[in-house]
């Protein structure tokens, strides 16, 4: 766990949909230039929307084709379809795993079901230790 949260904010715009194809489905943040982003990988954290946290597993990229830099969030057991155009807040508390080369959209939907219950398992074990 991060001594102190990574706390950054973006607006919701639409993506491609390929989370949601794999069975995961984000929110795709516009970051604004200057605005510091951990390292590329799969996080777990929280997500602020309608002054409200939500358990998160947020994954930082730069795309199957590696040209640009992209925040994915998904709010854990909550649709993500009425975000769109909403300005929400991430703070991340621990990274789970480095990106993984593509191979397909087969094995990319395993690793993100793996990751999932990681996240559940993390908010779980740690409930009494994060920020309030």
């Amino acid at each position: 766990m991060f001594t102190t949260p990574i706390i950054f904010s973006g607006r919701v715009e639409r993506g491609e949909g390929m989370a949601r194809r794999l069975g995961c489905p984000t929110a795709n943040l516009a970051v604004q230039e200057g605005t510091v982003i951990p390292a590329l990988g799969v996080y777990v954290g929280e997500t602020e929307f309608a002054s409200r946290w939500y358990p998160s597993l947020v994954c930082v990229n730069d795309g199957r084709d590696g040209s640009h830099l992209k925040v994915e969030v998904h709010l854990l057991h909550r649709d993500v379809d009425e975000l769109e155009g909403s300005l929400l807040v991430v703070r991340l508390f621990e990274k789970i795993r480095d990106l993984l080369p593509w191979e397909d959209e087969d094995h990319m939907s395993r690793v993100i079901t793996q990751d999932l219950r990681q996240a559940d398992e993390w908010f779980k074990a740690t409930a009494e230790h994060r920020p309030a």
